[in-house]
């Protein structure tokens, strides 16, 4: 099997469906994505007709942003493709004056910690800069562990 030929670049407001569809099939929460839908990043098949094989999206709150909906296609896992998306993402949040981002996960604090040097942090030091965002309050990410790095 051929390497696929991947694009990484901004998604724009016509790549929602497909977003919304990786994000279903990987169990990740749809909730704010089309709010914030210009501010994501994604990886594009070009072998494959530009299907979207991967996404990491960027809820900015002030200097502080929510790194969210981090995705990579079942049959692309393990490329390093989210590492690439993740790296991307974190240099335009550094590029437009983001000083903190933090992320709720239940499957990835390793990889994180490990690869960006993302630390725990308490939940509650959080709540008041992101009440806004609509993945920070649902329900089923009450219980996910928070993290936080410094740009």
């Amino acid at each position: 099997m051929n390497e696929p030929e991947l694009i990484v670049e901004p998604a724009t407001p016509a790549d929602l469906s497909a977003v919304l569809e990786l994000l279903a099939r990987v169990e990740l929460p749809a909730e704010g994505v089309a709010e914030f839908i210009e501010s994501f990043i994604v990886a594009r098949d070009a072998a494959a007709g530009g299907r979207i094989v991967g996404c990491v999206g960027l809820e900015r709150h002030g200097e502080t942003a929510l790194l969210r909906s981090a995705a990579v296609a079942p049959e692309a896992q393990g490329t390093g493709l989210g590492l690439c998306l993740t790296a991307a993402l974190l240099d335009r949040a550094r590029a437009a004056g983001v000083r903190e981002v933090v992320l709720l996960t239940t499957t990835a604090r390793d990889f994180f910690a490990r690869k960006f040097d993302f630390a725990e942090a308490p939940r509650a030091d959080y709540d008041a800069r992101l009440a806004a965002s609509p993945e920070w309050r649902l329900l089923r990410c009450a219980s996910a562990v928070c993290m936080k790095l410094e740009l």
